[in-house]
């Protein structure tokens, strides 16, 4: 990872865990400015921007330190055999054929909720569409902390095409699990085997090494509050 980009994601930009109430409101913010304000006709808009699924996950933030503007948010969800519920919220929500001979083996991961606000503070060195990759990078480096921190099966996901294409350029090669949903704007289902990310973290020691290894310290000695999602 080029210096001005490390700089970028880790100077001018923090991952931040979503423990507090502040955290939470910012999260419902940047989901309403990305699904609710820009498809109107969503049902169930209220569920979307933060519902029981939350409360089983682990929710990550990305702050614009010189504002303290909150720009982005992804969630991972856990399902395993102590969890409230042992189902997927796309295998309950989004009747994706065949899924459940997926996730007959517990512990398994769900990444959702991943969203970028519209308006981006504009960057003196980044062109927008430049700092929405780095960004999404940013907030991907959750997954590879969660790697190091959990055990799991699988890890599903349903996203966009274009972060898929940013993820296949990183080496993390999530297997498409069905056809296109119309879940919020056009998303495609997606699997990975605990094994395959193993493999695309060693693929891509050398651009996201240090600053997963960066977040991870950042998350360990700034949140009290960190180590009580771990087990």
């Amino acid at each position: 990872m080029h210096d001005d980009v490390f700089h970028l994601l880790t100077v001018e930009y923090s991952l931040i865990l979503a423990t507090e109430e502040e955290h939470f409101q910012a999260v419902k913010e940047i989901r309403n400015d990305v699904i609710v304000n820009h498809y109107p006709d969503v049902k169930e808009t209220k569920k979307y921007v933060f519902g029981q699924d939350d409360k089983q996950s682990l929710i990550y933030l990305l702050q614009h330190n010189k504002t303290k503007k909150y720009v982005g948010s992804v969630r991972i969800f856990f399902a395993n055999e102590r969890t409230p519920s042992q189902k997927l919220p796309m295998e309950r929500d989004l009747h994706i054929k065949d899924i459940e001979q997926l996730t007959q083996n517990l512990p398994l991961c769900e990444v959702s909720r991943f969203a970028l606000v519209h308006d981006q503070i504009k960057h003196e060195k980044f062109s927008e569409l430049e700092l929405r990759t780095y960004l999404s990078l940013a907030l991907m480096c959750a997954t590879r902390i969660n790697f190091l921190l959990y055990d799991y099966a699988k890890m599903f996901a349903i996203m966009e095409r274009s972060l898929h294409r940013i993820l296949k350029r990183q080496n993390v090669a999530f297997t498409s699990i069905g056809e296109a949903i119309d879940f919020h704007g056009v998303r495609f289902p997606f699997v990975i085997n605990k094994e395959d990310v193993a493999a695309g973290i060693r693929n891509t020691e050398e651009s996201m090494g240090k600053l997963t290894r960066y977040y991870l310290q950042e998350l360990c000695e700034n949140s009290t509050t960190f180590w009580e999602f771990i087990d």
